[in-house]
């Protein structure tokens, strides 16, 4: 029997999507934290105007704003964003193409290690195969469904 391809529904990644996700984590992190727009803005270093502007979903954050957040608020920031970047990535790889990720890695790895020991050079040198193998397990656990879902 042939191996089924790895299916699941894919969210919608679009601008105003985005946009609304940061809105909202930004929103609840205001309230929940008892802080004003003035609080927020002197925190990503913008006038709470501009912090106003980003709980409402009016605005968009450049990336050094973003990071001031993520650096402050880590996942309470970027959960609700993160997890519309992960349901809306395209259509999940073949079992096959996981299996094959995934063991190329394997063998970088253990080639890396023959000496004992993995540099970050080795690291580096790997990335690229390293990275396809984290998708393909990502692709696998997909499967799943969404966190909560599972039985």
């Amino acid at each position: 029997m042939a191996d089924p391809a790895i299916a699941r529904n894919r969210a919608v990644f679009s601008a105003s999507f985005a946009v609304e996700a940061i809105a909202r984590s930004l929103s609840r992190i205001k309230s929940e934290d008892g802080l004003t727009f003035a609080d927020l803005g002197a925190i990503l270093g913008k006038s709470g105007d501009q912090a106003a502007k980003y709980c409402d979903g009016s605005a968009t954050m450049d990336v050094v704003t973003f990071g001031r957040a993520k650096r402050e608020w880590n996942g309470r920031f970027t959960g609700k964003f993160d997890r519309l970047c992960e349901e809306s990535r395209p259509v999940a790889m073949h079992p096959r193409e996981c299996e094959s990720s995934i063991l190329k890695a394997a063998l970088a790895l253990s080639i890396a290690l023959a000496d004992g020991e993995l540099t970050p050079q080795e690291v580096l040198a790997n990335r690229s195969t390293l990275e396809n193998a984290k998708d393909a397990i990502l692709s696998v656990l997909g499967t799943l469904g969404p966190v909560g879902a599972r039985a």
